[in-house]
């Protein structure tokens, strides 16, 4: 049996663009495969780009993304401060429930 959903976080998380919002926690995002299922990206619902599922994950769950709509929905749950690096690291909630 599946787990209902799958707590992860993004890589290459992207600074918003001229008049976007910034991320917030709660905002819901869309997953969408690519390069046949090699790479997973998350997208805001405005249409931004806010980074990509780290490759072990994107291993685990592509399959089931690409059998599953519901999978291909999720929110973001935490924006963890990077002081080294600037900006957060986006953390995110996918799945069913």
């Amino acid at each position: 049996m599946y787990e209902s959903h799958w707590l992860t976080y993004l890589l290459d998380a992207t600074d918003p663009g001229p008049g976007q919002a910034p991320p917030q926690v709660g905002d819901a995002l869309e997953l969408r495969l690519l390069r046949n299922g090699r790479e997973i990206e998350a997208w805001r619902l405005d249409g931004q780009r806010l980074g990509r599922l780290p490759p072990a994950e994107t291993v685990l769950l592509s399959g089931r993304l690409a059998e599953d709509p519901a999978w291909r929905q999720g929110r973001i749950t935490a924006l963890v401060p990077r002081p080294l690096q600037g900006g957060a690291r986006i953390h995110v909630r996918i799945g069913t429930a």
